[in-house]
């Protein structure tokens, strides 16, 4: 079975399809969810060494791991701060930094997920899978999350404006809030600062960029970096993924 290197982008999400992807160890600001699209398993090395199988795992947040997928087709679905999911697997997650978990057959059955390495599978159907997949892991239970609008405009304002030149008093005047106090809010709502969020998108446009064939130099420049090499060195410590990797083999399809 062929199997396509895809990348979806949309607003608060990713997901990407590879086969035999090795990294070294990567840390980013998402609530991740791997699953193997075969019977095969992934390994995944947590920071103090701890190597361990998974069909399926959840990654936290800021947690260092680094991925060996072998030869195996796998799912990689990651929910950004501004998500609901993000927040609701946060919860599921507690205090692991990763978890194995099993997708309930049932409510979403295994052998239509791996439908999804097929050429057939339609476009419209992966969002559908992003919200489903949460949903159908075993144990998930939906949770309360007030949204505060004023954080969601600036989380807006930082991921469209890049790169961005407003300051964060100036972004917390905008929606009314002084530097200290929307410096707070949008920790406590998202559960990132606002710093490591900017880095966040900054990583997030960069990919859009280089995958539909933007230069090193051009992206660097479009994201904020003043020279490539610390945007390829950012880059790989966040996804696992090369520059050349993506422009190279990876389809990109933003939604």
């Amino acid at each position: 079975m062929g199997f396509p290197n895809v990348l979806y982008v949309w607003d608060d999400r990713f997901l990407y399809l590879t086969e035999g992807i090795a990294s070294g160890y990567t840390q980013r600001h998402t609530v991740t969810l791997l699953l193997s699209l075969n019977d095969t398993p992934f390994t995944l090395c947590e920071s103090g060494g701890a190597v361990q199988p998974y069909h399926a795992a959840l990654v936290g947040k800021q947690v260092t791991r680094s991925l060996d997928a072998g030869s195996v087709p796998l799912l990689s679905l990651n929910f950004d701060p501004q998500s609901y999911e993000y927040h609701a697997l946060s919860a599921f997650l507690g205090e692991e930094g990763v978890k194995a978990v099993t997708l309930d057959d049932a409510a979403l059955p295994v052998d239509w997920v791996r439908r999804c390495t097929s050429e057939a599978f339609e476009d419209a159907a992966f969002f559908r899978l992003t919200t489903q997949l949460p949903r159908a892991i075993v144990g998930y239970q939906p949770i309360r999350m007030p949204i505060d609008m004023r954080v969601m405009h600036v989380a807006q304002k930082i991921k469209k404006e890049l790169p961005l030149t407003s300051t964060v008093a100036e972004l917390g005047e905008e929606v009314g809030l002084s530097q200290d106090r929307l410096t707070h809010l949008f920790s406590e709502s998202l559960g990132i600062s606002i710093k490591s969020y900017l880095l966040w998108a900054r990583m997030r446009r960069a990919v859009e960029c280089i995958a539909r064939g933007d230069t090193l130099i051009s992206v660097a420049h479009d994201v904020g970096f003043s020279y490539s090499a610390h945007l390829t060195r950012t880059l790989k410590a966040f996804f696992g993924l090369t520059p050349s990797f993506l422009a190279r083999g990876m389809r990109l399809h933003m939604k």
